[in-house]
C-alpha cells in the first residue's frame, strides 16, 4: 500500500485542499483532508509543506501522521483477516471511513469553536449581534442604526459573489493587499460600482478585521496598512438655490395633495437640514423652545435647529407632524414636483466615475433632485449666506468632523467667484466710505 497527498487544484493562485491518494493492489482510493495550502507553499515531489508556510513543520506533522494511520490501517487488517489463507483486499469504505474519522477528530463543541473563529463565521456572529442589537457602536456604546446594518448585509453579498467569481474562500489570512487589488478591480470593473461606494465596502471590511483582531480571533492587522485604503471621490450632486426654493414654495399645488406634502416636507428639510430618515419622524414631541429637537438616526447623535418662520407655518398645518411616506415614493414624487419648477427644467451636466471610467451625463436638473438634496441645499446655502461659522452649521447639521461637512458644500466655481467678486464690491464701497468720511471731517 503507498499513500500519497496532492491538491485538488495545483495551478490555482488559492489556498486548496490537500488530498489523500492510496494505491493498493490495483486500487485507488482518494479521500479529502481537512487541510488546505496554497500551491506555491507546496513541494509536490516530497508532498509537503514548504517554508513558505509558517506552520510548515506542524502540517508536514500532521500529514506524516495520517499516513502512519493508513498504514497501520492496513496492518491491523491483515492481523485480523489473515488465517493462513489469502487475506481479503481492504474495503476502500474501511480506508475512506479511517481518513475522514482521522481528520474529523474534533468534538462538536471544538468544531463550533473554530467555525466561530472562521472570517465567516465571525462575521456571521456579528450580523446576529446587529440584528438582535447586541452588537453596538464604540462610540455612544447604542446598537447599530438600521442603515449600518444594512451596509454590513450588503457588503457580505459583495463578498460572497467575489468568492464565486474568484473560486475562493475567504478566511483572515487570506485578505491581505493581493485581496485588496482583486476586490478593487472586481468592484470597479465587473460590478461598475463608484469609488465612493467601494471605500465603504472596504472600511467595513477593515472595522471588521480591527475588531476580530482585539478580540483575538485573528492575527491579521492588514487594516493598518496605509495602502489598504478605503478609497472616495467627489461626485457632482446638485443643490438648490434660494431662487430655486422659492419657486418651489410659490407653486400652487392645491389641487395635487399628495405632492403638496412631498414640497412642504422637502422644504422642512432645506431649511432644517434633517435627513429623510429623521425628517419622517418628526412629532410635536420633538418641538422644544421654537427648535426641532431630534436624535438622527444614523448617528444616535441628538441636534436642535432652530426654527425659521418658514418651518413653522409648514409644520402648524400638519400639527407638527411630518406626512409619513417611503423614501422611494418620496423620490418619484420629488422629481415630478420639481418638473413643475421652470428653473428646475434647465439642463446640467454632472460626472461621476464609474466602472472606471468618467461619465459625462445631460439631463434636467429636476432629475437629479433627491431626498438629500434637502440636506444638501441646507448646508450650501448657509455656508454661501456667510452669516454663521462652519462650526455653528454643523452644530445644526450634526456633523463632526469638517471635512465630511464639507463634503456637503455644492458651491460651483463661478458661485464662489460671485460671491468673492461681491465681498470685493462691499469692501471698495467701504473704504470708499471712510476716505470720504475722512475728507469732511477736515
Amino acid at each position: 500500500m503507498k499513500v500519497k497527498f496532492n491538491l485538488k487544484s495545483p495551478n490555482a493562485d488559492f489556498e486548496t485542499f490537500i488530498i489523500c491518494k492510496v494505491t493498493y493492489q490495483s486500487k485507488q482510493v482518494r479521500v479529502y483532508t481537512d487541510k488546505k495550502i496554497h500551491p506555491l507553499q507546496w513541494l509536490p515531489k516530497e508532498q509537503r509543506a514548504n517554508k513558505k508556510l509558517k506552520t510548515y513543520a506542524e502540517l508536514n506533522a500532521y500529514l506524516t501522521k495520517l499516513e502512519n494511520f493508513i498504514l497501520k490501517l492496513e496492518l491491523d487488517w491483515k492481523n485480523d483477516k489473515s488465517s493462513g489463507k489469502v487475506t481479503p483486499i481492504i474495503p476502500e469504505s474501511l480506508i475512506k471511513d479511517g481518513v475522514r474519522k482521522f481528520c474529523e477528530k474534533y468534538t462538536i463543541e471544538e468544531k463550533q469553536e473554530l467555525l466561530n473563529n472562521s472570517f465567516w463565521g465571525f462575521y456571521n456572529d456579528r450580523l446576529e449581534m446587529m440584528n438582535e442589537g447586541t452588537r453596538v457602536s464604540k462610540k455612544d456604546n447604542t446598537p447599530l442604526a438600521p442603515k449600518t446594518i444594512f451596509q454590513y448585509h450588503n457588503l457580505k453579498r459583495h463578498l460572497e459573489a467575489f468568492q464565486k467569481s474568484k473560486n475562493v474562500v475567504l478566511e483572515f489570512e487570506t485578505i491581505n493587499m493581493s485581496f485588496y487589488e482583486d476586490f478593487l478591480r472586481y468592484t470597479t470593473v465587473k460590478k461598475g460600482l463608484s469609488p465612493n461606494t467601494i471605500g465603504k465596502l472596504i472600511t467595513l471590511i477593515k472595522v471588521l478585521l480591527r475588531e476580530a483582531y482585539e478580540k483575538g480571533i485573528s492575527t491579521n492587522q492588514i487594516y493598518l496598512n496605509s495602502n489598504f485604503k478605503s478609497i472616495s471621490s467627489i461626485s457632482d450632486t446638485v443643490y438648490l438655490n434660494n431662487d430655486e426654493i422659492k419657486e418651489l414654495q410659490e407653486l400652487d399645488l392645491s389641487k395635487r395633495p399628495s405632492l403638496e406634502r412631498v414640497r412642504d416636507a422637502f422644504l422642512v428639510g432645506c431649511f432644517t437640514g434633517l435627513r429623510f430618515s429623521d425628517l419622517t419622524r418628526v412629532r410635536p414631541r420633538n418641538i422644544e423652545n421654537g427648535m426641532i429637537v431630534i436624535t438622527q438616526q444614523k448617528t444616535t447623535y441628538e441636534v436642535a435647529i432652530p426654527m425659521l418662520k418658514e418651518v413653522v407655518e409648514i409644520l402648524a398645518r400638519y400639527e407638527y407632524s411630518i406626512p409619513d411616506i417611503s423614501n422611494k415614493n418620496y423620490n418619484e414624487h420629488l422629481h415630478e414636483l420639481c418638473s413643475k419648477c421652470e428653473i428646475l427644467n434647465k439642463m446640467v451636466t454632472t460626472k461621476a466615475i464609474r466602472g472606471g471610467k468618467v461619465i459625462e451625463t445631460t439631463q434636467p436638473k429636476y432629475e437629479l433632485v433627491t431626498s438629500h438634496t434637502a440636506r444638501r441645499s441646507f448646508a450650501t446655502n448657509e455656508f454661501k449666506k456667510g452669516e454663521l461659522t462652519i462650526g455653528e452649521i454643523m452644530v445644526l447639521t450634526g456633523h463632526k468632523t469638517e471635512k465630511s461637512f464639507l463634503r456637503y458644500i455644492r458651491e460651483t466655481k463661478k458661485e464662489t467667484a460671485l460671491r468673492i467678486q461681491e465681498k470685493f464690491r462691499l469692501r471698495e464701497l467701504k473704504q470708499a466710505s471712510l476716505v470720504e468720511h475722512h475728507l469732511k471731517a477736515v
